[in-house]
This record gives C-alpha cells, structure tokens and sequence, in this order.
C-alpha cells in the first residue's frame, strides 16, 4: 500500500503532459492564445480519435500502477516488454500487415530477453527470484 491516492499519480503525469503539450504548441504557434483556438477547432472526429486511445492509455497506466502493488518492479518491467510483442503479433494477425526480417528478429529478441528476464538467478549468494501473488497474476 502507498502513502498516496495511484489514480492521482496517473492523473498528475497526464496533466504535467498537457501542460507542457500546450507550452510547446504556444511556442510553435506564436501565443498561448492562438494554441487554445488551435487545440478547440479540431472537429468532433478529431477529439474522438485522440480520445478513445488516452483513455485507453490512462486505464493502462492505472492498471500499471496497480500491478506495483502485487509485484516488484522487475517482475513489472517484464511483464511490460512482453505486451510490446503481443501487440507487435497481435497487430500482424489482425491487420494482415507485412512485417520484415528485422521486426521479426527484434519481436524474438524481445522474447528471449523477457524470457532470460524471468529466469532465477544468483548474485553474491543471494538468488534473484521474481515476486508477484496471486492478485497480480
């Protein structure tokens, strides 16, 4: 358990992001002013499109912060790497899409690595071995 509210952490990077997109968008455009006009002219599709993958995005960096709660920060990081090759395959099944020689030979670099990641190990005497309970599962 944290001394502090996990949907707040979340909550805080997405607003420090937004700042600093606005500052830089302010920048490129000239005023604050004009990147407020810039950012609320977009039409309904364009907001919808941005939207559905943030909150997708925020659920993930919930469910993120709460995988910390039931598993060390190893185990996490893991678990991290191999939703980056499930959705490099997912994305190849379901989009049919052509993926050469070298994104295949990094998805299977990825793989070992996770795997090798997972695999008990001694250091000085002390074996590493990967936490995680049940919930975390």
């Amino acid at each position: 358990s944290y001394a502090y509210s996990l949907p707040s952490v979340v909550l805080l990077a997405e607003f420090t992001k937004l700042c600093l997109s606005l500052c830089f968008l302010s920048t490129e455009v000239g005023s604050p002013v004009k990147a407020v006009v810039v950012v609320f002219s977009g039409s309904f599709k364009a907001w919808a499109s941005f939207a559905i993958p943030s909150v997708l995005y925020a659920l993930n960096n919930n469910l993120d912060m709460l995988n910390n709660q039931h598993m060390d920060p190893a185990t996490e990081q893991v678990l991290v790497q191999g939703k980056i090759l499930t959705t490099g395959i997912v994305w190849w099944l379901v989009f049919g899409q052509e993926m050469g020689p070298r994104k295949w030979l990094s998805l299977l670099m990825l793989f070992a690595g996770t795997v090798l990641a997972g695999l008990p190990s001694e250091v000085a005497g002390q074996e590493k071995v990967m936490y995680i309970d049940t919930i975390g599962v």
